[in-house]
């Protein structure tokens, strides 16, 4: 008679061995039906497994197609021990890949280790890259970096790329969609090792690349203006400075520069480009926007008369006092002279709402809608939030928070003969075969001012430069038009004493103008807090480098030149821009001129001395040109510089695609290297300067540093 116990054990073992066998059978449906796809898959990939192959980020040029951004092809070099060949050859090619010694690579040989990184941003030559990559036991991923060859433009406008190939900031984040491309890939098969290699019959697909960006930026404008700030920023201890240079026709940007000085700190903000993402109250440029508002009303006529009282007033709103004491004066002298108290008067008994409503169709209070991330739309508190002061306080540039950029486009319309432009800092966008992918048109907001009251504004501003304010903005053979702006420091609860930021906007030629340019300086030393003394001199200083180093400021009925003036012995310098090298040679050999040039193909890109210098018969003439060519020639002859001032060197430096390091002032003395050797674009040219030599220019014999 059998026990219970025993029962029980036979049918539980029973239960469990259905239970087991039902399991395993239901994981073999799961394996070879339900799942049979994806565990195939699986099997494929670690067998035959799927490689990104990267596409190559476009690169970024200026409008002449000079490179800002491009990639350098790297890699990350690694090697597994195990796999390593014992070859001299080739393991001498891959210490010099790695830099390091054929001791310390047979050393790994020794080594156990499944995979070992040996450098980053490796650059390698065809013959290395073919040999390293037929290699067995070497691996090379690719990791490409992105370089600024030139490093002329603000890195927070450039921008910069991420580890994953994305633009991060500035113009590589807004125009990454076009530049980074499509990625493709590449199908390896492993071996019973595990190694990996490629079969010439594996599938594949390439990756697409990405599109090359042309901006609107001008590498030559955009040196200048880099130059001239730095050195202003230092001479007058400021805490930073800001300035931009714009087709006031087109809204296109030839130059946006930022830099910072000592008292950086206070202000510092490292994510943010001041000139469209900072906002900060104006002074006395928006004058031009009320005045712009009382002329277009008709609210006053350009000789209607103001009494200033004498420097300060009481108003029922408050206090306001003018820097200088004034009697009466016209509404043109009032703009000419700066009178806080005289622009109060004009404008007190104007509407509240339909001022308002004017400066939101000058673009206040909203974005101008540039391409760039990040861009603040300013601060313009509605009608309904102002309080009894409000509006003679936003007359001279107070209670109002405007960006670099939008007092620039405002300077702009009224340049142009009333239209708000769109700024743009991208021209047209090419693949890798030059053919054009898109372009981008300029872009007309709305019609802000009539042309009658943008013609009385500009002359205005052509009175400010003469004999007002702006004196100092002057430019010795050019008509040019401005406003200056002196604004204290608001924190939130009050204005900083003896904080300032000063500023001058302009535009040139006066009449017909060919660019506008804002200069912003913060928290200048307080010898430099009015934009008069500071921020006008650098407008000046700008506009003079932008005419002697580029054909901005030259008229198109100027380009052919009448080579008869002669005064004596002397000579006025012909325009050579946009001439090609026999047209060049033949205007020199007809004008009894001696030309130097970099090269002898493309057209003038610049010369020294500038059109309508006088100079002696038989005298000289730097020329640099270029062409569309340019960019892909890895070589460029180093032009003569003896005898130059800074800037003249440093544009003809800048011009032929290499960099400067100066010792020394006044005019270039040594030059390392020689003029006429050739050197790799973006290479660096050493020049010592001194004054204790003396330099022929232009027939007359000048002390060294004396002309600037």
């Amino acid at each position: 008679m059998k026990s219970r116990f025993s029962d029980w054990r036979i049918n539980t073992v029973t239960v469990l061995s259905v239970v087991v066998v039902c399991v395993i059978f239901l994981r073999i449906v799961h394996i070879q039906i339900a799942n049979h796809e994806d565990i195939n898959e699986d099997a494929r990939n670690r067998l035959h497994p799927r490689v990104a192959w990267t596409a190559r980020r476009g690169s970024i040029f200026d409008r002449n197609g000079l490179p800002l951004a491009v990639t350098n092809r790297t890699y990350v070099l690694g090697v597994t021990p195990r796999d390593l060949p014992d070859d001299d050859d080739k393991l001498e090619v891959l210490s010099d890949a790695a830099s390091t010694t054929r001791s310390f690579i047979r050393c790994l040989l020794k080594r156990k280790d499944t995979y070992i990184r040996l450098a980053r941003k490796v650059s390698l030559s065809c013959q290395q890259e073919k040999i390293l990559s037929s290699m067995p036991g070497v691996r090379l991923d690719p990791d490409p970096e992105r370089m600024n060859p030139f490093h002329c433009m603000t890195p927070l406008l450039l921008g910069s790329v991420g580890s994953d190939g994305s633009g991060t900031g500035g113009i590589e984040l807004s125009f990454s969609d076009l530049l980074r491309g499509t990625d493709g890939w590449k199908v390896y098969s492993r071996d019973a090792e595990g190694r990996l290699y490629r079969r010439a019959d594996a599938p594949g697909r390439k990756p697409e690349n990405g599109h090359d960006l042309y901006l609107t930026i001008d590498s030559r404008v955009q040196a200048i203006v880099d130059f001239e700030l730095e050195q202003a920023v230092s001479r007058c201890g400021a805490a930073s400075g800001a300035a931009v240079v714009v087709d006031p026709w087109t809204g296109e940007i030839y130059a946006l520069a930022e830099k910072e000085g000592a008292k950086a700190g206070k202000i510092k903000n490292e994510a943010a480009l001041y000139s469209t993402s900072c906002i900060y109250e104006p002074g006395s440029t928006f004058k031009l926007i009320t005045s712009a508002y009382l002329l277009e009303r008709g609210e006053v006529d350009a000789y209607d008369v103001f009494y200033g009282e004498e420097g300060e007033a009481d108003f029922w709103f408050g206090t306001f006092r003018d820097a200088h004491k004034f009697g009466w004066l016209t509404f043109k002298e009032t703009f000419k002279k700066s009178s806080n108290i005289c622009t109060i008067k004009a404008v007190m008994n104007t509407d509240r709402e339909d001022f308002y409503s004017f400066l939101l169709r000058f673009g206040f209070g909203s974005r101008t809608g540039i391409s760039l991330p990040a861009e603040s739309a300013g601060t313009l508190r509605k009608p309904e939030d102002w309080s009894g002061r409000s509006l003679p306080s936003m007359a001279i540039g107070q209670e109002i928070g405007v960006t670099v950029l939008q007092m620039a486009m405002a300077y702009c319309a009224v340049a142009n003969g009333g239209n708000l432009m769109v700024p743009r800092i991208a021209h047209e966008v090419r693949d890798s075969e030059g053919e054009l992918v898109r372009e981008f048109s300029p872009v007309s907001v709305r019609r802000v001012i009539s042309p009658g009251t943008a013609r009385k504004l500009r002359e205005f501003c052509r009175d400010v430069v003469v004999d007002g304010t702006g004196v100092r903005a002057a430019v010795d053979g050019i008509d040019v038009a401005g406003k200056t702006g002196t604004a204290q420091v608001a924190d939130g609860s009050g204005y900083l004493q003896n904080t300032w930021v000063a500023s001058f906007a302009g535009f040139v030629p006066a009449d017909k103008p060919r660019f506008v340019c804002m200069v912003v300086l913060n928290e200048p030393a307080s010898d430099w807090q009015y934009g008069g003394l500071s921020s006008a001199v650098v407008f000046s200083e700008i506009v003079e480098g932008i005419n002697l180093a580029s054909d901005l400021l030259v008229p198109e009925a100027d380009w052919i030149v009448d080579s008869t003036r002669l005064q004596g012995d002397m000579i006025a310098v012909p325009s050579f821009f946009r001439l090609r090298c026999a047209e060049a040679a033949q205007l020199a050999n007809d004008c009894d001129l001696n030309i130097i040039f970099s090269s002898d193909e493309g057209e003038v890109y610049s010369q020294i001395p500038g059109p309508g210098t006088l100079i002696k018969k038989g005298g000289r003439v730097d020329l640099s040109f270029i062409s569309g060519g340019d960019r892909k020639k890895s070589g460029v002859a180093v032009p003569d510089l003896m005898g130059l001032s800074i800037r003249q060197a440093r544009r003809m430096l800048i011009e032929s695609g290499l960099r400067s390091r100066v010792a020394g002032s006044g005019a270039v003395l040594r030059q390392d290297p020689a003029p006429g050797r050739k050197v790799l674009r973006g290479s660096t040219v050493s020049i010592r300067c001194g004054t204790s030599k003396k330099r022929e220019c232009g027939g007359l014999t000048l002390a060294g540093g004396a002309a600037r």
